[in-house]
């Protein structure tokens, strides 16, 4: 296949690019042209100079692709706006499209389970998310996935822990560390990614593992012999603003269905990959 790829240099599509290309696909990567980009063209990726603003200027190159995967994230104010330019471009097209959201759409389940047919309650964070999953799903040849908090590699949310745990520091937690998050490691999460766009998948997808440890235990797995500190929510608030709530979701996710549909299985849990987890970690900082 012909794929086009957005968020190829960042943390989750660095993972996605490779493993499609180790299926054979031909993949063209958008990145902004003060990216380094190198590793990407070493694996034979064709590479598209833009960023999400000036997707409009490229819609008429499109056309030639086959599947189209927007992984690119943007964590500023325009966020929306953005993948809403992604949206109206990619979506106008013909190609097999893959969006990508995230479980922080179906918000604090508690105790309740969320699978994807369950209707979303997004954190206000990404409120505006189910609109554009349903804009996405409405041209009938287009996946929504919605990754769990991804570890592994180089790590994003778990980055603090093993860098404490490194350093000896205090490892810090929103809340009081009963929630759970709902997780998926970085190259399963490749692999799902992989899956869609191969079997032109349509529908909701829910990529996450079998981690269901509580927050605090799995920094306590991560930074064994480091002090623990919980942030009333109250206070972080203040310094995150509605981040705050995302890193205190209590999430129960289900991901029945996506496995049975794309014979998906993820490999890891958290707690069970740390060693995997340390040796990526280290490398990455070599």
């Amino acid at each position: 296949m012909r794929i086009f790829i957005t968020g190829a240099t960042g943390y989750v599509g660095s993972a996605v690019a490779p493993a499609l290309r180790e299926r054979g696909h031909d993949v063209a990567a958008l990145v902004r042209p003060e990216t380094d980009s190198k590793a990407l063209r070493d694996l034979g990726v064709v590479i598209v100079a833009g960023d999400l603003a000036s997707l409009p200027s490229l819609a008429d190159s499109l056309g030639s692709y086959d599947a189209i995967v927007h992984i690119a994230q943007s964590n500023s104010a325009d966020a929306p706006a953005l993948n809403q330019i992604a949206l109206d471009v990619f979506t106008a097209q013909q190609a097999f499209f893959v969006y990508t959201s995230g479980v922080w759409v179906c918000g604090n389940t508690g105790f309740d389970v969320a699978d994807e047919s369950t209707p979303p309650d997004p954190l206000p964070i990404v409120a505006w998310r189910p609109a554009q999953e349903q804009a996405a799903l409405a041209t009938g040849r287009s996946a929504v996935i919605r990754p769990g908090c991804v570890y592994g590699g180089k790590q994003s949310l778990c980055a603090g822990w093993f860098e404490s745990a490194e350093q000896k520091k205090p490892v810090y937690l929103v809340g009081d560390g009963n929630n759970q998050w709902a997780m998926v490691n970085l190259h399963d999460l490749a692999d799902c990614y992989v899956r869609i766009t191969e079997q032109r998948a349509t529908g909701i997808f829910h990529a996450v593992d079998d981690t269901n440890d509580t927050l605090l235990g799995c920094a306590l797995a991560v930074a064994t012999g480091c002090v623990i500190e919980t942030v009333p929510i109250e206070v972080a608030r203040e310094k995150y603003g509605p981040f705050a709530d995302a890193l205190a979701v209590d999430q129960r996710i289900s991901s029945k269905a996506t496995r049975q549909k794309l014979g998906w299985n993820p490999k890891r849990d958290f707690t069970g990959s740390l060693d995997e987890q340390w040796a990526e970690w280290k490398a990455a900082r070599a």
